[in-house]
């Protein structure tokens, strides 16, 4: 195994350089004070592991490893920190293991010893090869392997995913990162929590050996999916493709609308994706309503009435599925029913908007009402 050892400080690396050499396993193939000489470096020369000091000036260990992730997303990082505190970040970030200074010896050999752990386990790991799915309606969350979960280190590391999901045509900015996830924190400890997060779900799938991407461009962020999409854009691009048309059978359309799980990343409710969120749910409305009055104009009236009443439960604040429940029941001379949901209409109205229901229905409730007596 190829190894490459960042230290600002000339004698740590030199100590660091001997110890190793005294342990074995490692072939070491560049030591390096500055890490954009080393990032230069690891790019020709393809290390498989680096031992990195946190405490660096210019670019933190934190965001240096992330930039070594870039180069060579298979590289495994150990961090080398003369604080114990950085030992908890190190374990944040998943990183393959640390070591405080004074380096030991007794101590390094365990750490060679995970790596090549590390390395044996992860060539018997084939790539996946089933399907994959992205689910963003309801929750965030990706299966794979016969419905293996992928496991969010944090919520936010989950939520970051989910943005990069939402944004995944174009570049995200990573002071737009930080101002969404950590609103709070001051800017250093922010964008420390930035590449954290970023180096977690790194990690996170590639131990998964999944397929995706987090592209860094410098002051932006990309997520790079390749032939994936999520259930939200396949479910979307069908309907376009499917129900605007004359020729889909109700069976078919009923079939795609029931492919909309729940909202858009409900169970989270992430303020940044209210607008989406709401699009959709207006998307799935208009063609639940369209399939009602399809399966109405068909005549069977008891399926209709099931999907505006799946209307009315997941939009109780439109009028229009009450209007087309009161005028199917009409047709089929349920006065009961009409009134009933006439009744529970001014009631909403009234507690949601502190008004009446709009013109038109009231006019054809009272026209209805006197052709009915």
């Amino acid at each position: 195994m190829k190894g490459l050892l960042v230290d600002d400080e000339a004698l740590a690396l030199l100590d660091l350089e001997k110890q190793l050499g005294k342990v074995g396993g490692i072939e070491i193939v560049g030591t390096y004070q500055n890490v954009h000489d080393a990032l230069e470096a690891a790019e020709r020369l393809k290390p498989d592991v680096v031992f990195l000091d946190i405490d660096m000036p210019e670019i933190g260990g934190l965001e240096a490893a992330e930039r070594f992730h870039d180069l060579l997303p298979s590289i495994q990082i150990v961090f080398v920190t003369a604080y114990e505190e950085y030992a908890v970040k190190a374990f944040e970030l998943q990183a393959l293991d640390y070591i405080l200074k004074p380096v030991r010896a007794e101590r390094l050999r365990l750490t060679v010893e995970r790596i090549a752990s590390r390395f044996r386990t992860e060539e018997s790991l084939a790539p996946v090869s089933g399907p994959i799915a992205i689910y963003s309606f309801q929750r965030m969350q990706i299966e794979y392997h016969q419905r293996e979960q992928l496991p969010w280190r944090t919520a936010k590391a989950q939520e970051l995913f989910a943005y990069l999901l939402f944004r995944r045509h174009q570049p995200v900015r990573k002071d737009m990162l930080v101002d969404i996830l950590w609103p709070e924190a001051d800017a250093k400890k922010a964008y420390t929590q930035l590449y954290t997060t970023i180096y977690q779900l790194r990690r996170s799938l590639d131990a998964a050996k999944l397929p995706i991407r987090i592209v860094n461009s410098g002051n932006s962020y990309s997520l790079d999916l390749g032939e994936l999409e999520s259930d939200a854009e396949q479910w979307e691009a069908n309907l376009k493709a499917e129900a605007e048309s004359d020729t889909i059978t109700t069976e078919r359309y009923a079939e795609l609308l029931g492919l909309y799980r729940g909202d858009y990343f409900e169970e989270h409710d992430y303020v940044w994706a209210e607008n989406e969120r709401q699009r959709l749910r207006d998307l799935w409305q208009h063609h639940a309503l369209r399939l009602g009055k399809l399966l109405e104009e068909s005549g069977d009236r008891t399926s209709a009435a099931d999907w505006y009443a799946s209307v009315q439960q997941r939009a109780p604040y439109l009028e229009e599925p009450y209007f087309a429940l009161m005028k199917l029941h009409a047709g089929r001379d349920e006065r009961v029913l009409v009134v009933q949901q006439y009744n529970r209409l001014r009631a909403m109205t009234e507690e949601e908007y502190g008004a009446e229901p709009a013109r038109e229905i009231l006019a054809w409730f009272e026209e209805w009402r006197q052709g009915s007596r």
